[in-house]
């Protein structure tokens, strides 16, 4: 590996990472996000995998682990990042809606300990909105241009779209198909919950034809 590359890309994802943490796009969110899902991996990936935002899944260790490790099967890649399109998770809250007069001040801090009730937020994750998705959705495309991974395994029909719309792509979307842009190709398959070996499986077929 280039240890200049790498220590450039290093020093860019840092950089990003603290405008990341000071954003106020979108200020509803961040009253309730302790703090913001930052991508996680190689910093000279050849795959890079986009989530909608976190979830179940993306927060269970194992989870991942295993998910890096079918890449590295049926792709031979060894070096795989993962990020999301939206930083803040979405959470419904009745507490929140019904305490509206504190919303000048974060409601949860940085270990998700709710200020209204003393305990781990317990706020219900909800799908980001589309405004909420365009806000974030410039840091993603920033870590895509520093990365510059040979592929972007795009999880979801809603990932698949906005990504593929932000870097130029306008046809009809569709899931487990390839798509190139500038120098990596864009892979969509369904969503983190229905993926499996099968569907990666699917995948390596597609690249093999490309």
């Amino acid at each position: 590996m280039d240890n200049g590359n790498r220590d450039h890309n290093i020093k860019a994802i840092i950089k990003m990472e603290e405008r990341i943490g000071r954003c106020s796009r979108c200020p509803s969110l961040i009253k309730c996000t302790g703090k913001p899902s930052l991508g996680k991996g190689d910093l000279e990936p050849q795959v890079l995998l986009v989530f909608e935002c976190e979830s179940s899944f993306t927060c269970d260790t194992n989870w991942i682990i295993e998910l890096r490790n079918l890449i590295k099967q049926d792709f031979g890649a060894e070096r795989v990042y993962h990020s999301f399109m939206v930083r803040c998770q979405p959470k419904a809250c009745i507490r929140r809606e019904n305490n509206k007069y504190v919303l000048t001040r974060k409601l949860v801090d940085r270990d998700e300990t709710c200020i209204l009730t003393n305990h781990t937020c317990d706020g219900i994750p909800i799908k980001p909105s589309s405004e909420e998705i365009i806000n974030c959705l410039t840091y993603l495309l920033e870590e895509m241009k520093v990365l510059k991974s040979n592929y972007v395994l795009l999880f979801g029909q809603r990932v698949s779209d906005y990504v593929l719309k932000s870097c130029g792509v306008f046809k009809l979307v569709q899931i487990g198909q390839a798509y190139k842009c500038e120098d990596m190709v864009f892979l969509t398959t369904v969503s983190e919950k229905s993926f499996n070996r099968g569907e990666l499986q699917k995948l390596g077929t597609i690249i093999e034809r490309l």
